[in-house]
C-alpha cells in the first residue's frame, strides 16, 4: 500500500454543522462537503441524523477525489450527546444533546453513589449516569443501554455496539473512589446499560453496506473508532504531549492539557487520553454560541463575526463587565443556573461597547478556566484550533487575555485530520498516536500578545472574578 495514494472518509458530526472530505494518511485534504447540522433541528430524531450522515457519506463517494474503495471511514463528533436504546439498539426516545440540563435533579443521588458529599459539581446536569437516572425515573424502566450519538452512527455503520474509552472515562470518578460498575450496582442498574469500551485508534468493525443502505462497494470497508470531535481535534492540532496546552473554539469552548500522571482539579476533568498520556480540562457552556446569540439578539445577524466586528469597533474606555454565561456554565463550574449580565453599564455605552463586554467576558471566563488548571505564564503557547480560530481578531483577543503565545493549527479541519490520523494509527500505517500526529502537523502561525492589553486584561481578570463570585454566592443561597 503506498501511504500517499490512500484515502480515509472522515466525517466531524458538530452541533451547527456537519462535515466530511476524503484525508491522506500525510493530512492531505479534499474538498471539504459540508451541510447543515441535524443537531441543529427540533426534535433530534436520531434515525433522521443517521439520514443526513449517509447522505453526506453519499455525496462524498461521488466526489471526484473519491476513491475506489475508501482505506477507512472515521466518524467524529460533538460529545455528551446521548441515545437511550432498546436491547436491538433502537432509539427510545429523541437523542439528548450536549447542551441540555437533564438530569441536573439526580445530582446528590448520583454523588452519594460515587461516595461523594457535600459538592456535587459534575455529578448532575450533563452527566450520562445522570441522564440515565432520569430516564428510569420519567420512563419507569431503565433503558437497554445509553450510547453518545457518534457510538450510535457508528453501530448503523457496523452492527456493534461499543462506546470509545475516552468518553466512558467520565465515569470513572475518584481514584479511590467506586469505578463505574459498582456506582452502577448501588445506582440498582445492571453493568450492560454502559456497551464494551473500544480504544480510539482501533477498528471497531466492517462495514456492513447493504444494512447501512450504502453502495456494495464499501462492504468490508474498516470503520475506525474515534472519539469525540476534541479528542480528534487535539490530535489534528499537534497537542497531544505532555505540557502542552490547546483550545477548540467552536459553539463552545474546550480547553485543556496533557501530563503524564493523573491530577484531580475542582471542576476539572480528568481523562486517559492516550497510552501514558492524560488529560484535565473539559469543555465550556460558553463559546462562539454565545457571540451569535449576541448577534440574534441585538445587531439582527446571526454570525459570531458580526459580533467581533461591532466589538472591535468599541472606543470607550469603561467598557461594560459582562458575565456571558446566557447558557450556564460547565467546566469549571458546572453550575446550569448561571445566568448572563452586564455590569457598570451607562447611559453613553452602545451595542458596540456591550459587543464588546461580551467578547472579552468570554475570553474572561475562559481565562479563569486557565488559571484553574494551572497554565498560565508557564511559557507554553495555547494550541488553538476549531471554527473561532479563523474569525478575525478573536485569536488575538485570546492571546492578550491569557497573557500567552496562540499557536494556530496547521490543517484546516483538525477534527477531520485527527480522524483520520486515529484511522491511520488503527490500520498500522503509524505505530501509535503521537508518530500520526508528528508525521503531519508541521509548521504553524504564533500570535504574540501585546504587553499593553495583556495588562489591562489583568485587571480585568479581578474585576471578573470579584463579580463572579458574587453571583455564585447569590445562586447558592
Amino acid at each position: 500500500m503506498n501511504p500517499d495514494d490512500a484515502a480515509i472518509l472522515a466525517l466531524d458530526l458538530g452541533s451547527t454543522g456537519l462535515k466530511g472530505a476524503w484525508v491522506g494518511v500525510r493530512g492531505a485534504m479534499g474538498e471539504i462537503l459540508r451541510a447543515p447540522s441535524p443537531l441543529a433541528r427540533p426534535g433530534l430524531d436520531a434515525e433522521a441524523i443517521w439520514l443526513a450522515v449517509r447522505a453526506l457519506m453519499q455525496d462524498l463517494l461521488q466526489a471526484p477525489e473519491a476513491p475506489a474503495r475508501p482505506l477507512a471511514v472515521a466518524l467524529t463528533g460533538v460529545t455528551r450527546t446521548h441515545v437511550f436504546v432498546d436491547a436491538a439498539g433502537r432509539p427510545l426516545a429523541p437523542v439528548m444533546p450536549w447542551g441540555d440540563p437533564y438530569g441536573e435533579d439526580r445530582a446528590g443521588e448520583l454523588a452519594q453513589a460515587y461516595g461523594v458529599e457535600g459538592d456535587t459539581a459534575g455529578y448532575g446536569a450533563f452527566h450520562p449516569l445522570a441522564r440515565l437516572l432520569q430516564f428510569r425515573l420519567d420512563r419507569g424502566a431503565a433503558p437497554a443501554a445509553i450510547v453518545e450519538l457518534r457510538d450510535w452512527l457508528n453501530f448503523r455503520l457496523t452492527g456493534r455496539l461499543a462506546t470509545d474509552a475516552v468518553a466512558l472515562g467520565r465515569l470513572a470518578g475518584a481514584a479511590q473512589g467506586p469505578g463505574p460498575a459498582e456506582v452502577l450496582a448501588r445506582l440498582g442498574l445492571p453493568a450492560s446499560v454502559l456497551p464494551p469500551a473500544v480504544q480510539p485508534a482501533e477498528i471497531l468493525g466492517q462495514l456492513r453496506a447493504e444494512d447501512a443502505g450504502l453502495p456494495a462497494s464499501l462492504d468490508g470497508v474498516p470503520v475506525a473508532c474515534c472519539s469525540f470531535d476534541t479528542w480528534c481535534t487535539t490530535l489534528g492540532l499537534g497537542a497531544v504531549a505532555a505540557g502542552r496546552i490547546y483550545d477548540v473554539s467552536g459553539t463552545t469552548e474546550v480547553l485543556g492539557t496533557f501530563a503524564a500522571r493523573p491530577r484531580a482539579v475542582d471542576g476539572m476533568v480528568c481523562l486517559p487520553w492516550t497510552p501514558g498520556l492524560w488529560h484535565l480540562g473539559g469543555p465550556c457552556q460558553t463559546g462562539l454560541g454565545t457571540l451569535a446569540w449576541f448577534a440574534r439578539a441585538f445587531l439582527d445577524s446571526d454570525d459570531p463575526a458580526a459580533t467581533l466586528q461591532a466589538a472591535m469597533a468599541s472606543t470607550c474606555d469603561d467598557a461594560p463587565l459582562c458575565l456571558p454565561y446566557v447558557t450556564g456554565e460547565r467546566m469549571p463550574l458546572w453550575n446550569s443556573r448561571l445566568a448572563a449580565s452586564f455590569h457598570e453599564v451607562k447611559a453613553t455605552h452602545t451595542r458596540r461597547d456591550l459587543a464588546r463586554a461580551v467578547a472579552e467576558g468570554l475570553a474572561l471566563a475562559h481565562r479563569l478556566a486557565l488559571q484553574r488548571l494551572g497554565v498560565l505564564g508557564g511559557g507554553q503557547p495555547l494550541h488553538m484550533g476549531g471554527g473561532g480560530a479563523t474569525l478575525a481578531h478573536w485569536p488575538q483577543l485570546r492571546a492578550d487575555a491569557f497573557g500567552m503565545p496562540v499557536r494556530l493549527g496547521v490543517c484546516p479541519e483538525p477534527a477531520l485530520a485527527g480522524a483520520a490520523l486515529a484511522a491511520a494509527t488503527a490500520l498500522g500505517v503509524y505505530p501509535d498516536i503521537q508518530a500520526a500526529q508528528d508525521a503531519i502537523n508541521e509548521g504553524s502561525t504564533v500570535l504574540h500578545p501585546e504587553p499593553a492589553r495583556a495588562a489591562y486584561f489583568s485587571g480585568r481578570a479581578r474585576q471578573f472574578a470579584d463579580v463572579l463570585q458574587d453571583t455564585l454566592n447569590r445562586t447558592l443561597t
